[in-house]
């Protein structure tokens, strides 16, 4: 018969192991800043990172605030985005996001 304490140790070591599981599959899916991407899969990596939507293209982006903030391929611009603020979840309409040049 297995004890308490092992049955204990086999559980926790099979959680362990789907966590690193877990945290390995993200990390294999995650896109970086200008790559392509999928809207609502949430595989873009970086700051407030989302995936814009433009005539051409879909590609990862990340929240800026000057144009050093993004790659170099990329500016800083103002886009209309409909988020809510974290800290009184008023709407906003436009957001500042690195975009392709």
């Amino acid at each position: 018969m297995i004890s308490g304490k092992t049955k204990f140790i086999i559980i926790a070591l099979f959680v362990a192991l789907l966590g690193v599981g877990g945290f390995v599959a993200n990390k294999l899916e995650a896109v970086e800043v200008g790559g392509a991407c999928e809207p609502h899969k949430d595989s873009c990596t970086g700051r407030d990172a989302a995936c814009l939507t433009s005539d051409t293209e879909k590609y990862c982006s990340i929240s800026c605030v000057a144009a050093g903030d993004c790659p170099a391929s990329m500016k800083c611009e103002e886009i209309q985005s409909d988020t809510y603020s974290a800290k009184d979840g008023a709407k906003t309409k436009t957001v500042k996001m690195c975009v392709k040049s």
